[in-house]
Formats: structure tokens, sequence, C-alpha cells
């Protein structure tokens, strides 16, 4: 089908980078789609679109489907245009836009001042996601074995000679295999009583994630808090903190 596209170029290129990034076949199809018959709306080669093309055909668009799908539309071009081809030519197309309210991260010193007024246990947890950003089902799934004291790894990720340490203390003071005796409920239940009763919200561990890859990427760290996430690319990094409202980019200029 894409074959047939005089576009073929540009679709196959577009195909290609969502594959890679693991894009759903349906999302992949509908990108595919849109950005297709935006092209034969312009009809105009992609260098030599404009903002105003853009617009234009979401504005004609508008008349016959949901703003939902205006915005799935805005998204498929703003992919091709940003992601694929580096023309930064949507950025100022707003009325179609979401208006994402600012994420509310915290700081190194609220940070620190959680893990200093938690359980022994609830401080080491704490202290694997700031070090090596784990997610509920790895904490909870930690064993002895996991720990190299010798090497300061955890499951195979670098941690601090500390943590290694007081994980180490920690874990010979355990009956059973599992460091962390308890389930990921339990372990997000706790973490909302702690959040909100020392840092006054909750923040989930996501949040906390994300508040310590901010600070890597404010210190001009950018690549490490990509490998930090480790589920993210870069581009799906900066995206996800621009819609939190930190367009650090936008910021440096």
């Amino acid at each position: 089908m894409l074959r047939n596209s005089k576009y073929f170029i540009d679709l196959i290129t577009l195909k290609s980078e969502m594959t890679f990034r693991e894009y759903s076949s349906s999302t992949q199809k509908t990108y595919l789609r849109i950005v297709e018959d935006f092209l034969n709306f312009t009809d105009k080669e992609a260098i030599y679109i404009r903002k105003e093309d853009i617009e234009r055909y979401l504005d004609k668009n508008l008349k016959t489907v949901s703003t939902n799908t205006v915005l799935v539309q805005l998204n498929a071009l703003e992919f091709f245009f940003v992601e694929i081809l580096g023309l930064n030519i949507t950025e100022n197309i707003r009325k179609y836009k979401r208006i994402f309210k600012k994420k509310d991260f915290i700081s190194m010193s609220e940070y620190n001042k959680l893990m200093a007024s938690v359980s022994e246990r609830s401080r080491l947890i704490y202290m694997i996601i700031k070090e090596v950003g784990f997610v509920a089902r790895e904490i909870v799934s930690i064993k002895n074995t996991d720990i190299d004291y010798a090497k300061c790894t955890l499951k195979g990720f670098k941690i601090s000679k500390e943590l290694a340490k007081d994980l180490m203390k920690y874990a010979d003071r355990q009956s059973s295999n599992n460091i962390f005796n308890f389930n990921e409920c339990t372990l997000r239940h706790n973490n909302i009583r702690a959040t909100t009763r020392i840092l006054g919200k909750h923040y989930s561990f996501t949040d906390l994630s994300h508040s310590v890859a901010l600070e890597m990427i404010k210190r001009g760290e950018e690549k490490r808090a990509v490998e930090y996430l480790r589920n993210k690319s870069l581009s799906g990094m900066r995206q996800y903190y621009r819609r939190a409202g930190y367009n650090y980019l936008k910021q440096d200029k």
C-alpha cells in the first residue's frame, strides 16, 4: 500500500521509526494514514510545508470530526515533522492542544527529607529508586542473591557502596530469600502514607523517579537521565517533561 503512494520515502521513514520505537500496529496505521492524507491535502514537498498548512488541514477536519480526533491528527503530524524531519513547525499550534497541568516534582532536599523520616526498610526502598529507578515490581522481587557487595551492584545495576552495605546488613536479618517480604499493593500503600505524611501530598514511584531524572537534566546530564529511566527514548523523555510543564530545551535557549 505504501509503495503506491507518491510520498513513499516519507511514509516508509515514518513507519521504520515507529517500528523501532515499538509503537502499536494500530497507532502506526493511524499515523501513516493521517500523514499521507495531510501530504495529499497540501500537495507540497515536506520541507516547504508551514504551520499555516497544518492549521488549514485541522480546521477543515474539525468541521466533520471531533476535537479528540483532531488532536490525534495533530499528534501524528507533530511526530512526523519534529521527530522524523526535525522541523518544529507545530510548536506554536495551541488552539487544538490539550492543556496539560504542570506536574509537581520534588526537589532532592525534599527527597532526602523523605528518606530521613521513614523506617529503615522504606529508606532502603527510596534509596534504590533514587539510585537505579526501580519500579514496584522490581523492588518486591529483590533477593539476597541480587546484591553483589564486591561489585556494588543490584540486579546488575551499579549502586553506591553505602546502599550495597545497608542492603546486605538488612538482608542478613530477613528470614526469606526476598529482602522486602510484601507485595506491590502493600508497597504502594506504604508510599502513599509516607509521602502524604512527610511531603504533604501523594507522590507515586513514577513521580519520584522522574523527580530524580529532572535533577540530572538540570545538571546537564540528559543522557544519564535517559539511562536512569530506562524505558524512555530521548524524544519520549523530552515529550514527557514538555507535557509536564518543563520544556527545558526551550528554557536553555
